[in-house]
């Protein structure tokens, strides 16, 4: 090989580093004890641009080259490195970069355990809801690897100048032999489950590839025949192939290739997106979202606003010159009977373009089988007489239980897609979106839900993007969405009309809040009921709010868990935290206003292991949150007031 062969090869597979730009953000070298054998490991990462840890958020890997380690992309200069670096901060992702056993890893056994162990460690310590894999030479071949291996945890593949078949690659066979366990002859089956082309039929997600046809060190074959055959399957996938090209891929070719792969992964509309059931523009288009508890608007998303509220924030954002309105006709523990019943009433009557129905989680425990086919057909035949397009929709999965078994709800899911199918009748299927979330993170699925049926808000907002896909034809993302503004709806107006404010809260704001409302409003009349905490588990404020709450009707509530209130697990605390939130509302819409405190706000140095969790929690509920920002050594009664005026 040639001198300037040769650095090149070196610089791209990390034995030469420059220094550098790091991210927006400061890059973090973090260590973890390996489940694989207990060593010591690392990576780093990178938090995108005001990061906020209770939004969900996308996730970019970056794997490294023979002989470099977790900085080679965090560092180098070179240009497949920069376009990740890139590419992750302007679409504001989490930037990993892990050691996967460092200079010689080539994704063998332990490689895989420790990458896997790193997606599920960041999984539950942030809402990530999308992981893509990229990395070159080395780090694009266990990019393929890795994807081929655990398709359920990867979302897209960026793989620049790696191989797709380890069986006949010839080069660094002494460090591969040393990663897999053996040489091919010893372990043919460690090569051949560790080849991607080899596995082809597992890479179902997007991804895009680079090769040179010049690159002697890593030939590009085997990724130009794994191309084709994926292609041919009509997979989603993008090749980059320069006839000339070496062991490099240019930054214009990398950010080619990573933005093909962000576009279908994360908001964008897929080349092959199918066209709208509605026509979106000038013209008014209405939308009636027909259902149960899970349409309507009630407490288990802050009661403010559901998922067809959503859907019109979703549409708007697809198609940016919408002129469209989505009617709310869900109401709590009706099932396709009820639904029928007031079809005329709550649907036609709007003389909307289209309606989606939504039932099934109270038709399993109270209608049979028979009679849920025969309302939904009911339903459709009449929406269609009245030249109303209409959208079926399954149930969203749930947690099983004695009155909703997961299997009795797969069943009637079944029985409504059969019927749409004879009916020609678009399906948006809710419950299938679930257990492929569930499937891929089943925390992550966890935390959508309110309790064992109910959505929470981040539930929802899946729901509405699922929606929106059928009815758009286009992928939104709906994680940027915050509560809405303004927060304190009845407090302002009470102040506004000279009546009297009624507030329930947790100490040590119970001495704070009437002082903080009159800096804010001299003329208040603030009346405070405590809510005791001292010495109570999170189950006995759990039954407090239930006992409490709606039978005082305040008007504020604050609910301000004490830092040293925990649960015994972390799914006690899920389920205990979210009813505190939960019954601090009223059953359908809001009726008062509630308002949650961050524990480091009134306790800044106290240790809370769910720090993080509360803010997810609290955003999944769409309610407000009042934290203390990071360095930010104000008092409680100034971070209040502040957080007071914002909400105003």
């Amino acid at each position: 090989m040639r001198v300037g062969a040769m650095m090149l090869a070196l610089l791209w597979m990390g034995m030469v580093l420059s220094p550098g730009p790091l991210l927006a953000q400061v890059a973090e070298d973090r260590a973890f004890t390996a489940r694989f054998d207990g060593s010591e490991q690392r990576y780093v990462i990178t938090l995108p641009s005001g990061f906020d840890p209770a939004r969900p958020t996308a996730m970019l890997m970056a794997l490294h080259g023979h002989g470099s380690d977790r900085w080679q992309f965090v560092k180098d200069e070179r240009d497949e490195c920069r376009a990740a670096r890139d590419a992750a901060a302007k679409h504001g992702m989490i930037y990993v970069s892990p050691d996967y056993r460092a200079r010689t890893s080539w994704m063998g056994p332990a490689a895989e355990a420790d990458t896997l162990q790193i997606i599920e460690t960041l999984r539950t310590r942030f809402p990530v809801t999308k992981v893509i894999l990229c990395g070159g030479s080395m780090g694009g071949t266990a990019a393929l690897t890795f994807a081929a291996l655990h398709p359920d945890q990867i979302d897209g593949v960026v793989s620049m100048n790696g191989t797709a078949n380890l069986v006949e690659y010839d080069q660094f066979q002494d460090a591969i032999a040393a990663s897999f366990g053996g040489t091919k002859q010893e372990k043919p089956d460690e090569y051949r489950q560790r080849s991607a082309e080899l596995n082809a039929d597992k890479l179902t997600m997007p991804i895009s590839t680079t090769t040179g046809g010049r690159d002697t060190l890593v030939p590009p074959d085997s990724v130009l025949r794994l191309a084709d055959m994926l292609t041919k399957q009509n997979r989603p996938f993008k090749k980059i192939h320069r006839p000339e090209g070496g062991h490099s891929t240019t930054y214009a070719d990398a950010m080619s290739a990573f933005e093909y792969v962000f576009a279908a992964v994360l908001a964008d509309q897929p080349a092959d997106a199918p066209q709208p059931l509605l026509s979106f523009g000038e013209k008014p288009v209405k939308i009636v979202c027909l259902g149960d508890s899970v349409t309507g608007v009630y407490y288990h998303t802050g009661g403010r606003r559901a998922y067809p509220e959503m859907l019109e924030v979703a549409i708007r954002k697809a198609m940016p010159k919408a002129n469209v309105q989505v009617i709310n006709a869900g109401i709590s523990g009706h099932t396709t009977t009820e639904g029928l019943a007031r079809l005329e009433r709550d649907v036609l009557m709007h003389q909307p373009d289209l309606v989606t129905i939504s039932f099934g989680l109270n038709d399993l425990s109270r209608l049979s089988e028979e009679q849920y086919r025969a309302n939904l057909e009911s339903v459709v035949t009449r929406a269609r007489a009245a030249n109303v397009k209409v959208v079926l929709c399954t149930p969203n999965t749930v947690l099983t239980t004695t009155a909703r078994p997961l299997e009795k709800l797969t069943r009637y899911c079944d029985l409504l897609r059969t019927l749409a199918k004879t009916l020609e009748v678009p399906v948006c299927d809710q419950f299938a979106a679930g257990e492929g979330l569930r499937a891929k993170d089943a925390w992550a699925f966890r935390r959508t839900l309110s309790d064992e049926i109910h959505p929470n808000m981040d539930g929802h907002k899946l729901m509405a993007e699922e929606l929106c896909r059928t009815i758009t034809g286009r992928n939104v993302s709906l994680s940027d969405v915050g509560p809405l503004s303004p927060v304190l709806v009845r407090t302002r107006a009470l102040v506004e009309s000279s009546k009297p404010i009624t507030v329930l809260a947790m100490p040590p704001f119970d001495t704070l809040i009437a002082p903080a409302l009159k800096e804010l409003a001299p003329q208040a009349v603030v009346s405070v009921k405590t809510w005791p905490t001292d010495g109570k588990n999170l189950a006995e404020l759990e039954q407090a709010a239930r006992e409490t709450v709606r039978g005082l009707r305040p008007d504020l509530v604050i609910v301000s868990v004490p830092p040293g209130v925990t649960a015994a697990s972390e799914e006690e605390f899920f389920r205990s935290y979210s009813w505190i939130m939960n019954w601090s509302l009223s059953f359908g819409h809001q009726e008062w206003d509630c308002l949650v405190v961050h524990p480091g706000v009134s306790q800044p140095d106290a240790t809370t292991p769910q720090s993080d969790l509360i803010r997810q929690l609290v955003h999944a509920q769409d309610l407000t949150l009042i934290d203390r920002a990071a360095g930010d050594t104000s008092s409680a009664e100034s971070i209040l007031v502040k957080a007071l005026k914002q909400a105003w």
